[in-house]
């Protein structure tokens, strides 16, 4: 990061660490500082590019190479995480859910750009009662941008509950817009961090609304078995055993 900050004539002492689990996003100023594999920043350029059309994004205003890694600089949106909105105003949390919801049918009308890297099938660790996790029917719908991490600190919104802004587009690929619903419901209902939080009453409304809006609950049992077995392989290191054995079970019953 500190080379990542001289590169764009930052002091790497004025940095701050932003929110997230991979420590690759970093406050510089008025701007977001972000390192990734030169694949990851490519895919997530294009996508949230192709996604300006419909969504507000942060522009990547410059980018420069450091060793191995690439390094963006991506401008900074108005708004709080959804989260923070919802806890801030839980009268407009179960609004706020369903703008959030909403973002899915508009991504869902985002073709993908040529050579954005498929979505990933499922992992090849198996359910808790070893069998391997089912793999989505191929979709007749046309292939789309999906995101792969929509859930309520990666989208910004007002203090009214409208949406702001669609964050940390590294997850990006070209595939079905249903994986990407199966990918929220599983954060939403299944994420340890989340189960959490579900007796906050506007934590519950903020998910209550979105799952509502994006009609999470109506998903066929493959995208929800791929999303169970993506979050089994996305979070396996940060879990002691047994930590994610809702996941396996809920993978088992899809």
């Amino acid at each position: 990061m500190a080379r990542a900050a001289a590169a764009f004539g930052f002091d790497s002492g004025s940095l701050r660490v932003l929110g997230g689990n991979s420590g690759s996003a970093w406050g510089a100023g008025e701007f977001v500082l972000r390192v990734g594999d030169p694949a990851v920043i490519d895919a997530e350029r294009a996508a949230s590019s192709a996604a300006a059309e419909v969504l507000p994004v942060p522009a990547i205003l410059d980018r420069a190479e450091v060793g191995d890694l690439s390094a963006v600089l991506l401008e900074t949106l108005p708004g709080a995480p959804m989260a923070e909105v919802a806890r801030r105003r839980p009268e407009v949390a179960r609004a706020a859910g369903q703008a959030c919801g909403a973002v899915h049918a508009l991504l869902a009308g985002v073709p993908a750009p040529v050579g954005l890297r498929p979505a990933p099938g499922p992992p090849t660790a198996s359910g808790s009662a070893g069998r391997p996790p089912a793999t989505p029917r191929p979709s007749a719908r046309p292939i789309r941008v999906v995101h792969l991490d929509l859930h309520p600190l990666n989208i910004l919104g007002s203090p009214d509950g409208e949406v702001t802004g669609v964050l940390d587009w590294a997850n990006a690929a070209a595939g079905d817009p249903d994986l990407d619903r199966a990918r929220t419901w599983a954060i939403l209902t299944l994420d340890p961090a989340a189960r959490a939080r579900r007796d906050e009453p506007a934590w519950a409304a903020l998910c209550d609304g979105w799952i509502e809006s994006a009609g999470l609950d109506d998903l066929p049992a493959a995208h929800r078995a791929w999303a169970c077995a993506f979050m089994l392989s996305d979070l396996g290191r940060r879990y002691p055993a047994g930590g994610l054995k809702h996941v396996a079970d809920a993978l088992d019953a899809c």
